[in-house]
């Protein structure tokens, strides 16, 4: 029984592992549906994909083409398209691709997208921001499978939503005073998360920890107001067993009110139950092992009794009990795993910390409100 249930294991989680990669896959022809379209757009982009590289091609609707890639190591991709010389870093947000690009050109801006595929991988949908010297701009692009039918469109457009823009620099250069790309900030968690409570868009609150200075004063005080999303959350399963919880920090706003948005990722927590991976921003829940192979094979050993008794009384005693056997110890296995779920925590109060994916940068009049 004890081989039987090492068999099972790894097949179930072979087609566990095997689903999460294709969520991860965008290769095809896809098709704007630009009745949904709150902007202009590739009309028809071609996505070649391999474990190192997305590769693009793409049609707009006056005839212009475009060929750029991304690296999915987390090394810088740089390329042109027109007059617009860009520089792309692409990471992975559980089965979402985030992508934060810097343009420069006759205008400079920068662009974060978020690609993610429906349940079914026939749609793709790519939400936009774009950061200007005269605003923020956010909305999404979907995309459809060549050849596929999209449903029909909707009663009305998306809404354009616009953020004032930070400040732009101006006046002598020690008026400005920046907290750079890559500063961890410690923080207070202001409300509690789990995997199997916490859903996909539930808010994040949080409070800075300890003050962060710059250019020789207090630039971010004790207390500042943190504000982010759960971008992914996945419950304990009863096979692979592991829940996940993906946190996006979107927002920083000083006590007198001075607000910066940014798209920067979890780095670290004091979790009580699992483990953070800081490249993807994620925390993975952990189970005691140990245990976990004494309750498996306790759970398949008697599932593999049960069901061999059920496959005797069926009528064919040597086949019924090995096919008994076998469905009785699937099922003795998953109801030993589901009794241990390893979900992951974080508790109101908890210390987290995120590291910023820009410059944040204030003026002097800024910090004297």
């Amino acid at each position: 029984m004890r081989i039987l249930a090492q068999l099972l294991l790894p097949l179930a989680t072979f087609s566990l592992v095997h689903a999460a990669d294709s969520d991860r896959d965008f290769s095809g022809r896809w098709v704007l549906d630009s009745r949904a379209a709150a902007a202009a757009a590739e009309l028809l982009l071609t996505v070649v994909q391999n474990p190192s590289t997305i590769r693009c091609y793409s049609s707009a609707s006056d005839g212009s083409q475009g060929e750029w890639s991304y690296t999915l190591n987390g090394d810088e991709s740089r390329y042109k398209l027109g007059e617009e010389s860009r520089n792309s870093i692409a990471k992975w947000e559980g089965a979402a691709l985030l992508i934060n690009t810097i343009v420069n050109g006759p205008q400079s801006y920068t662009i974060m997208d978020r690609w993610r595929l429906s349940p079914d991988h026939s749609s793709l949908t790519i939400t936009r921001q774009i950061v200007r010297a005269s605003g923020q701009n956010e909305y999404s692009l979907v995309y459809y499978r060549e050849g596929h039918t999209p449903p029909p469109a909707p009663d009305s457009r998306p809404v354009l939503v616009t953020r004032q823009p930070a400040p732009a620099p101006g006046g002598p250069a020690d008026d400005e005073y920046i907290v750079p790309n890559g500063t961890h900030i410690l923080l207070s968690l202001r409300n509690a998360l789990d995997t199997k409570h916490s859903r996909e868009g539930d808010r994040v609150y949080l409070e800075t920890v300890y003050p962060v200075s710059a250019g020789g004063r207090m630039v971010i005080p004790r207390g500042s107001f943190v504000t982010g999303v759960v971008s992914q959350s996945k419950a304990a399963g009863t096979v692979k067993g592991k829940g996940e919880i993906y946190i996006r920090f979107d927002s920083l706003t000083l006590p007198n009110g001075v607000t910066r948005s940014f798209l920067s990722r979890l780095s670290n927590a004091d979790t009580p139950n699992g483990k953070v991976d800081r490249e993807e921003g994620k925390i993975t829940g952990e189970r005691d092992r140990s245990r976990d192979a004494r309750t498996t094979a306790e759970g398949a050993g008697i599932g593999a009794g049960i069901g061999g008794i059920a496959g005797s009384a069926a009528g064919a005693p040597l086949k019924g009990v090995g096919i008994g056997a076998a469905a009785g110890a699937a099922a003795g296995l998953a109801g030993a795993l589901s009794r241990h779920k390893p979900d992951a925590t974080l508790p109101r109060g908890s210390t987290v910390e995120m590291v910023l994916d820009r410059d944040l940068r204030y003026q002097r009049a800024e910090l004297f409100r």
